[in-house]
């Protein structure tokens, strides 16, 4: 199980990349980037046997929540933020900012919040 813990819901769970990008702007500076989901809702999480009852009872239920959540126009709302590392801070951690396999820790990089994602709207096509 995740150090992140179950989500109660979609609406409640953070999404991120865990490549970090090399961007490079029009005057050629080139900056490392992760991307991150944060839910305006904020987190919530379920405990382990709460998640095993709601599984076993409905497997579709974050699906399902999800769905009619937008349909009662309860928009699920995430903001987009990001960390950003000057290229010439690349080896000032005491880890690869490159290895997928670790997070690079907020109190050293701080999410700066560039945007936000409005799900408004349902799909035409839910099984396709």
């Amino acid at each position: 199980m995740s150090d992140r813990g179950i989500p109660r819901s979609y609406r409640t769970m953070e999404g991120f990349g865990i490549h970090t990008f090399r961007l490079i702007n029009a005057e050629g500076k080139a900056t490392f980037v992760r991307f991150h989901w944060k839910p305006v809702a904020g987190k919530a999480s379920l405990l382990w046997d709460e998640s095993q009852k709601l599984t076993g009872r409905d497997p579709d239920f974050h699906r399902r929540d999800l769905w009619e959540a937008i349909e009662a126009g309860d928009f699920p709302e995430y903001e987009l933020g990001l960390q950003l590392i000057p290229e010439e801070d690349e080896f000032k951690f005491d880890f690869d900012i490159l290895d997928a396999t670790k997070l690079i820790p907020e109190a050293l990089v701080p999410v700066e919040i560039v945007g936000k994602m409005v799900l408004n709207r349902k799909p035409g096509q839910l099984l396709c």
